[in-house]
């Protein structure tokens, strides 16, 4: 039941009802949750947390890593939470957003350095 994987979605990720606090597990149910075709906004935020916080814990606060970076499928889930009707989750959604896009702005998109004034996303030494 979808209903209830999201549920228990939100329940590992916050540690709520007893249950303890498990980003893997908050992850997988919130990702089973997303499979059926009328997927709740609910959902789709409680997985686009779920992957941040367990990408943070996973490559110790670096999420800008080429190949393994969950920040593509946090923004893509976020957005689609955004779409939904509850408020108090297009406002989460929202601030999740832009602290990732925040986060990711003005670095090279190649080696995660610092990259001043440049509309390609590439440093000085990327650029080569």
């Amino acid at each position: 039941d979808s209903t209830a994987c999201c549920l228990l979605g939100g329940y590992f990720t916050n540690a709520d009802c007893g249950l303890p606090k498990s980003l893997i597990l908050a992850k997988h149910y919130s990702e089973k949750s997303l499979e059926v075709d009328s997927f709740d906004s609910i959902s789709a935020y409680n997985f686009s947390l779920a992957s941040l916080h367990l990408g943070l814990e996973r490559y110790e606060g670096v999420l800008n890593i080429p190949g393994h970076s969950p920040i593509p499928t946090i923004l893509f889930w976020a957005r689609k939470a955004q779409e939904g009707e509850s408020l108090p989750i297009k406002g989460g959604a929202t601030e999740l957003i832009s602290i990732i896009e925040a986060k990711v702005k003005g670095h090279c998109a190649y080696c995660t350095k610092e990259a001043e004034g440049s509309s390609f996303k590439r440093c000085v030494r990327c650029l080569g």
